[in-house]
């Protein structure tokens, strides 16, 4: 079993090698916007992300999401698989792993046709870490396997190394000590045979971690501090702060905590440079721990108090047994029985862990010095009504003695109630998280599809059928991803639909803008379903047709509920308007009757007013 510092450590893949400074960055991007919509104007946007990425993973996605649009849109078919790799890449970084493999599958098949086999045996590495991260380990080492075969083929010593490496890996978090250890240790040896420093620094930080699985500490402390002295030299800024994590984590093992709490300090320090806000929250608790073992409580407090904020606005809840426990210890050691007490018993209901008879007597013995507290306080005060008092004790102590048996029955049918309703919310929200899937898969499969067809008419139906596709697995996303599994955020899901559609669309360059006008409120699903429809429509329909010409403009989404309580809802844009639109005139009328079917079942009419620019008005009856 893992220790409790192994839990605190978080392993990042993909590093890369750290860049100059961001500064000039901005501008540089600024003057790659001006550049005419070419080849080249690719070439440069890519080189830029490249360079946003090795600073912010959040910044490079963005910009190789801007690239991947330019290049569809100028049909540069041999730039599609290197931009979706880097885009899947970018999302697997920041762990978006859904949306990584609907780029990844039509990078490796892109590479495949190309012949490029680097980036083939590169695009299964990045499948072997998807597959980790979602636990299906036949798959990932499918993808490790492969991944050395291509490398072997090539007899490419870099990739082989690599690939020893990631298998290792594998193993490692699959607990095979024995088998981790071999390919690591062939890692190891082949990268120092070869001098390939980046492949050398990979195996030493991995044989640090295992023989500190395995209690070797000192094996582990002189393997972490080799691969961070390579890491320095190389400049690696995320290996960097993963290696002082991990060795901070070796040395709190030998006992040596002041060292430990420096390598943590240094850590909390590139993480908020690096602005990485999960291993910010690491670095905070372990900060924390050191501090405790220090004896420094008051010290350790706020690191743990800002460690648990963040762990609740997250979804690192299997962090909060470890918080709370350390929260408990500081408290103690400082002399606050009543607040070590509560958080230890949040420490012992979050892990489940009533009948575990060590943290029952940690408890026992809070909760005893804090009961001896507070009755010497009364002792001291109330020494005139002693007799008294002890009826009274009498009394409470049988009516607690009713309540406790009470409050044991009681606990035990919420426990149970508890449970059945939270199988039920994780089965309902699996429903919906595999819902999403397949409506994202097929969502790929007509982004494929639309890659084949030459007839503008076709492409633009199969579009049109990506975006509804799309407008409806957002709502599933939304809906296993809030807190409530029956209705809809629609604030949130329309900024959503509305970044999806300028994506789509190639217009998040700021051309067209969307405007947001919409009420806090949400919906169930049976109206939340064909109204994202209905609003995907219309605002496609002003996308395509509403600036000709590269017109800037904007669109305007509202939604609100009106004095009597009916929701509205209002699609307009400022462009050229219906007469100017002669594309429009010619257009089916499947939108428009698909628009009139779904407001019909929502109890709604369309009011149509064309002038300057084009509009929509729905009122719906009572929902």
């Amino acid at each position: 079993m893992k220790t409790i510092f192994c839990i605190l450590f978080s392993s990042f893949i993909f590093l890369q090698n750290a860049s100059a400074q961001t500064a000039g960055l901005d501008s540089l991007a600024s003057a790659v916007g001006q550049l005419p919509e070419d080849t080249t104007k690719i070439r440069q946007l890519y080189d830029l992300a490249k360079k946003y990425d090795k600073e912010n993973w959040d910044d490079g996605l963005k910009f190789f999401q801007k690239t991947y649009a330019l290049a569809k849109q100028l049909d540069a078919r041999e730039w599609l698989p290197k931009l979706e790799y880097a885009i899947a890449r970018g999302h697997a970084n920041i762990g978006r792993l859904d949306s990584a493999l609907v780029y990844l599958e039509p990078a490796s098949k892109g590479f495949d046709e190309q012949g490029n086999w680097k980036k083939l045996a590169s695009c299964y590495k990045v499948f072997l870490f998807i597959y980790k991260r979602l636990g299906e380990y036949e798959k990932a080492t499918e993808y490790a396997f492969k991944t050395l075969e291509i490398n072997e083929e090539h007899k490419y010593t870099k990739g082989i190394a690599l690939a020893y490496g990631k298998i290792g890996s594998l193993f490692y978090w699959l607990e095979k000590w024995d088998d981790a250890l071999a390919y690591t240790q062939k890692s190891y040896d082949l990268a120092k045979r070869e001098n390939l420093l980046s492949e050398l620094a990979y195996a030493a930080q991995l044989l640090a971690d295992l023989w500190a699985e395995l209690g070797e500490y000192e094996k582990a402390l002189a393997f972490q501090s080799e691969g961070l002295a390579l890491s320095r030299q190389l400049g690696r800024k995320y290996s960097i702060s993963n290696s002082l994590n991990s060795r901070g984590n070796i040395l709190m093992s030998l006992k040596r905590y002041p060292e430990a709490l420096a390598d943590f300090e240094e850590y909390l320090k590139m993480s908020r440079n690096l602005g990485a806000d999960r291993m910010e929250n690491i670095a905070l608790q372990n900060i924390g721990i050191a501090n405790n073992l220090l004896g420094n409580y008051q010290k350790a407090l706020p690191y743990h108090l800002n460690a648990l904020s963040y762990i609740k606005a997250t979804d690192l809840h299997y962090l909060e047994s470890v918080c709370y426990e350390q929260l408990a210890a500081s408290y103690a050691g400082m002399g606050r029985f009543d607040s070590a007490f509560f958080y230890q018993k949040l420490n012992m209901e979050i892990s489940d862990s009533l009948l575990n008879a060590e943290n029952t007597e940690r408890v026992s013995e809070l909760q005893t010095k804090y009961e001896t507290a507070q009755k010497e306080a009364k002792i001291t005060l109330q020494q005139g009504q002693l007799a008294r008092q002890r009826s009274r004790l009498l009394a409470i102590v049988a009516f607690l003695a009713i309540a406790l048996l009470a409050g044991a029955l009681l606990f035990r049918l919420t426990r149970q109630l508890r449970k059945r309703n939270e199988e039920k919310e994780f089965l309902i929200k699996e429903i919906h998280h595999r819902v999403k899937n397949n409506l994202q898969v097929l969502s790929s499969l007509l982004h494929l599809q639309s890659r084949h067809i030459k007839d503008e008419n076709a492409l633009d139906a199969v579009r049109e059928g990506q975006t509804r596709v799309e407008a409806m697995s957002l709502i599933h996303q939304k809906l296993y991803m809030g807190d409530k599994l029956a209705a809809v955020e629609m604030q949130d899901y329309l900024h959503n639909l509305g970044d999806t559609l300028l994506d789509t669309f190639g217009l998040d360059d700021g051309r067209i803008k969307i405007i947001y006008e919409v009420q806090p409120m949400h919906l169930d699903v049976d109206t939340a379903i064909p109204l994202g429809l209905i609003i995907n429509e219309l605002v496609t329909n002003s996308l395509k047709y509403a600036f000709p010409n590269g017109r800037k403009g904007s669109i305007e989404i509202a939604l609100w509920k009106n004095k009597p309580g009916r929701l509205c809802l209002k699609i307009a844009d400022d462009g050229v308007g219906k007469d100017a639109a002669p594309e429009l005139k010619n257009s089916t009328s499947f939108g428009t009757n698909l628009v009139n079917i779904l407001s019909k079942k929502l109890k709604g009419t369309p009011v149509v007013s064309d002038g300057e620019g084009y509009a929509t008005l729905i009122e719906f009856g009572q929902l």
